[in-house]
């Protein structure tokens, strides 16, 4: 066992490749949780443990290899590589890699990533925290991932661990190549290797060299930094805001949503195409942005629109400010509201995070960007031109039915394409909506039975399973699982309105909810907003909302606003109890072991802690004799023979005193009880006869 602990010591061991993976991980998980893909960092995770878990075993097996010593050289092919093939890298990833405004995130996750494969030796092994701390400097910058904060704390503790332990064993090699380890052995006998040979680090710490810090030091240290950044970061946050007057500015990355995580790589940052189907991933209620008083209440902000099901999915591939659409057609004019009957209003909107395709009421008719501008594309979105600036306000104008008279009649005209496309819709799917609509008079009413029987035949549930790859997601839960979230419910309407000849369309946005307007009118959107309905066409209307899961049955804890809550199954109910007694046994367990470490450590230091009293209240007690005090550069030796004149017939027995002092200070064995009781009574003899030496000078001569 001794030579374990002693090996783990003396030259790098799997601790240390552990603490460089967990530095590595936190950084790039971190770096995909910012665009709300985890997808994309488990992805890295994974290729980071793999890269790790391969440099570990070259370690191993090639450790009197010269050539292991060309680690260098391989990691900078590894970071040149990530730089000047980050599009071909990017492709690899999960979802599409990072969005174009974090190129720079993209390639710094490959640096990480394909660096781990080359950490052969302590340089490397450190370098790997440069692109580390660039990753989460990015990351603070936009600010887009709460859980960066911890991560950086984490990433800080191992980082000053693993520096520690490279800092021992460079130690090591300079007490090596300082001649300490061969000592008193014959001329030219070898140098130990600290790479090879066991025991050195046990061997240093019995010398001069054991003051060296260890990793306890550092450990002790990254807390204190955490502790002080935590207190502190605030205030200076505060500071540098109001310093530099919102003067200097950074675009955000667009925000992807997490109703996907699990979405085909073609999905693009604006939304192009999405799935269906998926579990869902919870999300940190983060706020995303702030509408006034004439939006709050319940409201539909719609920001992306799809209009073609592609069987597990959807896709967007009418809603380009570029399509040719014929100018007869009634798809020309599709993004222009058709409400004829309606009462106009103005809103604000304050932008928290830069997004391409902005929240909007779904009848608006104008917008306007501060610092900035907003194109109306062709399937009724909005798309942002440009972000002078993280936080952006706009305003607009929209429209809302004056009265309460439903509409009645939908187009039947064949020129709708995408919109009423059947090609990919179930026969059950079309067959339930035929029977559920017949005997209805008017094209509303049967939108409105088709809605009903959908939120009473799913079960609205967060929670639940996959859909097999082998079936369509809409048919599955409408027959068989019977369960699902909003996209389940938004999709089943859309494709059963088409069943029976109504355009429609699935579409994404966000839902405001009364219940959490704010005093002055106001209301906060956060992720956990975040929904899906489906639009259908009807003359002088438009496209009227229709949104299946108001009324439906929800699971507990599963339900419609749930969405914020981000924790896993095994933090909820008995096992979250269990968990958090397990977490608070932790931290009791580390304080004890802490108490116990210093304790040890004071134990230790007790004895040498009271000979540096004693020897402080000698070098005091000889000043006092001779008049003077001790130059900083002299040793004790020579401010001894400095003052043998001042202290007259007490020099000799000072001068037996501080060699005893310097025996006990400098030996490398640690001194004991009995020897520092003695010191104590021979200092005290000599400090009387020091005082009688000075009363007898002091004396008038007779």
């Amino acid at each position: 066992m001794a030579n374990k602990a002693e090996r783990d010591l003396s030259r790098i061991g799997w601790l240390d490749y552990v603490l460089m993976s967990v530095c590595s991980c936190l950084a790039v998980y971190s770096a995909g949780m910012s665009i709300n893909q985890p997808s994309i960092s488990y992805f890295c995770v994974i290729l980071v443990l793999l890269g790790a878990g391969v440099s570990y075993g070259v370690r191993v097996l090639s450790i009197n290899s010269p050539w292991i010593k060309l680690d260098a050289v391989f990691y900078s092919a590894a970071v040149i590589g990530a730089i000047f093939f980050s599009t071909e890298l990017r492709m690899i990833m999960p979802e599409g890699g990072f969005p174009r405004e974090m190129g720079a995130a993209g390639w710094l996750t490959w640096m990480l990533i394909l660096g781990s494969f080359a950490t052969w030796q302590d340089s490397t092994l450190l370098f790997q925290a440069i692109p580390a701390l660039a990753l989460f400097g990015l990351i603070g910058c936009y600010e887009t991932y709460k859980g960066a904060t911890l991560a950086f704390f984490g990433f800080l503790i191992c980082l000053a661990t693993l520096f520690a332990r490279a800092h021992g064993r460079e130690m090591l090699r300079k007490a090596a190549e300082s001649g300490y380890f061969t000592r008193g052995l014959a001329p030219g006998t070898p140098i130990p290797s600290v790479e090879t040979t066991p025991g050195l680090a046990l061997q240093l710490k019995k010398g001069p060299w054991r003051w060296v810090a260890g990793p306890e030091w550092a450990l002790a240290s990254a807390v204190a930094v955490v502790l002080i950044s935590l207190l502190g970061a605030p205030v200076i946050r505060e500071s540098v805001t109001s310093v530099g007057g919102g003067f200097v500015r950074l675009n955000q990355p667009s925000i992807r949503p997490r109703f996907t995580p699990a979405a085909p790589a073609a999905a693009d940052v604006t939304g192009n195409s999405v799935r269906i189907g998926r579990p869902f991933q919870k999300s940190l209620p983060r706020s995303l942005f702030e509408v006034g008083a004439s939006l709050a209440g319940t409201q539909y902000l719609r920001s992306e629109v799809y209009d073609t099901y592609t069987g597990q999915g959807w896709q967007n591939t009418f809603g380009f400010s570029d399509q040719k659409v014929p100018a007869d057609s009634p798809l020309a004019s599709l993004g222009q509201t058709k409400l004829t009957d309606g009462t106009p209003f103005t809103f604000k909107i304050h932008l928290l995070r830069y997004m391409h395709l902005l929240p909007l009421p779904p009848d608006t008719l104008s917008v306007k960007v501060d610092d900035g501008g907003a194109d109306l594309l062709t399937d009724g979105t909005w798309q942002l031109q440009n972000a002078p600036s993280s936080e952006i306000d706009l305003s607009g104008t929209a429209l809302r039915p004056k009265s309460s008279k439903p509409p009645v009649s939908s187009p039947k005209a064949l020129e709708w394409g995408s919109f009423a496309d059947k090609s990919r819709i179930p026969a059950r799917v079309q067959q339930l909506a035929l029977q559920v609509s017949d005997n209805k008079k008017t094209d509303f009413d049967k939108a409105v039975a088709i809605r009903n029987e959908i939120c009473n035949r799913i079960v609205y549930n967060l929670g639940a399973d996959e859909t097999p790859s082998t079936s369509d997601p809409v048919e599955y839960t409408l027959f068989e699982q019977k369960e699902g979230y909003c996209t389940a419910f938004a999709s089943a309407m859309v494709l059963m309105a088409r069943s029976i000849g109504i355009p429609s369309r699935y579409v994404q946005g966000y839902l405001t909810d009364d219940r959490r307007r704010e005093q002055d009118g106001r209301y906060m959107v956060t992720e956990a907003d975040y929904h899906a309905w489906a639009e259908l066409y009807f003359d002088d209307f438009g496209w009227v909302t229709f949104d299946p899961t108001i009324g439906a049955r929800f699971k507990e804890g599963e339900g419609l606003g749930d969405a914020g809550d981000p924790r896993p199954w095994y933090q909820k109910g008995v096992l979250g109890v269990v968990l958090d007694v397990a977490i608070v046994a932790t931290v009791i367990g580390l304080l004890v072991t802490c108490v116990g470490f210093v304790r040890s450590y004071r134990k230790h230091k007790t004895l040498k802690t009271e000979l540096d009293r004693v020897f402080i209240t000698f070098n005091r007690r000889l000043e006092r004799a001779a008049g003077r005090r001790r130059n900083v550069g002299q040793t004790p030796d020579e401010f001894l023979e400095s003052i043998r004149f001042d202290i007259g017939e007490s020099y000799q027995d000072a001068k037996d005193l501080n060699e005893r002092f310097v025996t006990a200070l400098y030996s490398p064995r640690a001194v004991s009880q009995a020897v520092l009781a003695e010191l104590r009574s021979d200092l005290k003899r000599l400090s009387g006869k020091l005082k009688a030496e000075q009363a007898r000078h002091s004396r008038p001569q007779a």
